[in-house]
């Protein structure tokens, strides 16, 4: 844990380096524009107060949030970042108020900041930064978690494509990825297809979130075997099959359903609870074993004819 320590120690006095340097720029460059007309001087103040008070926030919100991920873990690094960032960003306010002559006890008294307050929350920009405190504090989900995230907008449909026409399944439409950052305004997210996106955290606070972080997770599996083939040996035979499958993390939850049995075709189910958070590679490997053992059944029951 030495070299972790060490290294956020480094960053963080980097970090306060650059500030202090920007700090002494800022001062000559004031001493050397004194000759500026006061409102022009205010203005230049202010204007280096805010960008180089952003930046600074900036760089030690990341030094913080890098140095906890090491030790902590990358959800409280993401939560204390962002946490650093919003109390800078109430200090930098106070900062700027303070240079333009602004007492922040006058307005607080007055009412004055309050009714701003209330007055801008409901404009966007502050709706996107209530909403990024209230999933800091709530924690619907954090940081590294696979989620899918679906709003009102997105409502759930009934599958109409093969091989679901005789399924009860539900589809939810959103954007499933892994969460790489809860900013104040933005919650990015990695979609499983590699693509990086940015959602607004006034839609993410009156989304439903999906969890997909569980380690295991309900795979089920349709088959068609065509006829002849016997029914009781088929379901048998698969359920044995099944449950000896690596990806099968609990054997006793495995069964066996006919879903539909025509003139010509047998359709089956298969239900197993599985390792991982991702369906596909569970389902790909019990199809295989499915296919496989039913092809030696029916070789079998030829070779008895």
């Amino acid at each position: 844990m030495e070299p972790r320590s060490g290294s956020f120690t480094s960053r963080l006095a980097v970090a306060l380096a650059v500030v202090v340097a920007a700090a002494i720029l800022i001062s000559f460059v004031i001493y050397f524009l004194s000759s500026i007309p006061f409102s022009a001087l205010l203005l230049i103040k202010i204007a280096i107060a805010v960008v180089a008070g952003y930046f600074a926030i900036g760089v030690l919100a990341n030094q913080i949030k890098r140095g906890i991920s090491k030790t902590s873990g990358l959800e409280r690094g993401a939560t204390v970042g962002t946490a650093f960032r919003f109390i800078g960003y109430i200090a930098l306010a106070f900062v700027v108020l303070g240079l333009a002559g602004v007492s922040g006890t006058q307005l607080l008294a007055g009412g004055t900041f309050t009714g701003l307050v209330l007055g801008l929350a409901g404009q966007q920009t502050l709706s996107n930064v209530f909403a990024g405190l209230l999933i800091l504090t709530s924690r619907p989900f954090l940081v590294g978690n696979r989620i899918t995230l679906s709003t009102w907008q997105w409502g759930f449909v009934a599958p109409s494509y093969p091989p679901k026409f005789f399924s009860d399944d539900l589809l939810i439409p959103g954007y499933t990825g892994v969460v790489e950052d809860i900013r104040l305004n933005y919650t990015a997210i990695r979609l499983d297809e590699g693509t990086r996106v940015k959602v607004p955290n006034s839609i993410v606070i009156q989304a439903s979130v999906v969890d997909h972080g569980q380690s295991e997770r309900l795979v089920r599996v349709r088959f068609d075997v065509p006829k002849p083939v016997d029914t009781a040996l088929l379901a048998s035979t698969l359920h044995d099959v099944v449950v000896r499958n690596d990806f099968v993390s609990k054997p006793e939850t495995v069964k066996v359903y006919f879903e539909n049995i025509t003139p010509t075709d047998v359709i089956i189910v298969i239900e197993a609870f599985c390792k991982g958070a991702y369906e596909a590679p569970a389902r790909s490997s019990i199809l295989l074993d499915i296919e496989r053992a039913t092809a030696e059944l029916k070789e079998r029951q030829r070779s008895k004819e």
